[in-house]
């Protein structure tokens, strides 16, 4: 009976634990639509907008570059100040997103998902090198501290890349999953995002209603000959008084 019960109870506590993850995925997959509908009716350029000023601190100049190279499943040509004397100024580094065209939910979930991958390592402004280990695949080496005789010691992490995993037909809970995080941080930004992009698309929605309603003239009025909108109840002493006049010619 106790083997039974333990039996059950594990069973039960795996398909909870199912549960949770489809749910999971459900409420991820509703916010990317719905991103991308508001993306459809109100504008694109306003949600990657908005995306690259969620991910501004991240991403640094290269925002907008990045967004767009993933939306289009285009070159992303980056930025970066070289650090090495022998070869001085701006160096151009180039990512080749290996999942074509994406909508731009999934360019949020890609992006979030880089971020928290990076930020556990302590790279909260990635190079563009870093960022192409981190979406594409590759090697990353991060210093971790000195030893007792003052010798710097380093890790170096070797990423599968966010973007390669997605171009393998993995869904985004099983890459999470094999990252070792949780989605319900991208779910609660996809989230603030959505809600911002819709309260600013009904605020100008009803300011644009006033604007055209104060341009129209009053409803069933007329206009004198001085330009002026008559309500109404104008119009009603204006036809009395011409009948008025009317009856005094016939009775004169």
């Amino acid at each position: 009976m106790k083997f039974l019960a333990a039996l059950l109870a594990g069973g039960f506590v795996a398909g909870f634990s199912g549960f949770g993850s489809a749910q999971t995925n459900t409420d991820l997959n509703a916010e990317a639509v719905k991103m991308n509908n508001l993306a459809a009716t109100h504008g694109e350029t306003k949600v990657v907008n908005k995306i690259s000023s969620d991910f501004d601190s991240f991403l640094g100049a290269n925002s907008t570059a990045v967004i767009s190279g993933l939306r289009n499943g285009t070159p992303i040509s980056l930025t970066n100040s070289s650090t090495n004397p022998s070869t001085p100024g701006p160096t151009t580094h180039v990512i080749n997103p290996p999942t074509g065209q994406m909508g731009v939910g999934n360019v949020f979930i890609s992006l979030a998902l880089a971020k928290q991958q990076l930020g556990a390592m302590g790279i909260t402004q990635p190079t563009p090198e870093q960022l192409q280990a981190a979406l594409t695949g590759g090697s990353i080496t991060t210093s971790t501290g000195l030893t007792s005789a003052g010798t710097p010691t380093t890790t170096t992490n070797n990423l599968e890349g966010i973007l390669t995993m997605r171009s393998q037909n993995m869904g985004w809970g099983q890459i999470a999953q094999k990252l070792g995080y949780k989605l319900g941080p991208v779910i609660s930004g996809m989230k603030q995002a959505n809600q911002s992009l819709a309260t600013t698309a009904s605020a100008k929605a009803a300011v644009s209603k006033v604007n055209a309603q104060s341009t129209k003239s009053p409803q069933n009025g007329i206009v004198s000959a001085g330009g002026q909108s008559q309500s109404n109840f104008q119009k009603g002493i204006s036809s009395a008084i011409r009948i008025g006049q009317r009856y005094c010619q016939c009775r004169g």
